[in-house]
């Protein structure tokens, strides 16, 4: 099954900008009081790009620009790699008891647990995925793998488009 409905690539993303704006509010928050200070929009994101205490968000960062990429391309080349989208979101959003969870899983779930904004947008994302193809298999390697081929994918378009 291919995914030609730019609606589609339209709500993923949609759905992944609130659940990253979510997220960056909550992890402000944590600097915020962790650090005793009120930043102001230009200091999160400064922090939110450079400061290492931020990293474990960039993962999800890099995702959304790889999927909005990959979304302004033609629909053949958005059909060839719609399987990479859901098995990379997939594998961004798993378990932190996954073997070799991420940074971003470990952060990530506290979060869904204690913030019900974070699990609402986690759910939306969840919605969205649900018309978007699943890969064959489904193990970490499939994932990593489909991962890297989006990435890849989104490269050679956004080069092909300047």
């Amino acid at each position: 099954m291919a995914i030609t409905d730019p609606a589609d690539w339209r709500k993923l993303a949609s759905a992944l900008r609130e659940l990253h704006r979510t997220l960056l509010e909550h992890a402000r928050r944590d600097y915020e009081r962790d650090h005793l200070v009120t930043l102001s929009p230009g200091e999160l994101l400064q922090l939110a790009t450079t400061n290492v205490g931020f990293d474990w968000l960039r993962n999800l960062s890099e995702l959304m620009v790889d999927i909005d990429l990959a979304g302004d391309a033609a629909p053949p080349h958005r059909d060839e790699i719609a399987t990479a989208i859901r098995a990379a979101v997939e594998h961004v959003l798993a378990s932190a008891n996954a073997p070799g969870a991420s940074p971003f899983a470990q952060r990530y779930w506290s979060y869904v647990a204690d913030d019900p904004h974070v699990a609402m947008a986690h759910a939306g994302v969840k919605k969205a995925l649900a018309t978007w193809p699943r890969p064959a298999q489904e193990d970490s390697a499939v994932w990593l793998h489909e991962r890297h081929r989006l990435a890849e994918k989104a490269r050679h378009l956004a080069k092909r488009e300047r």
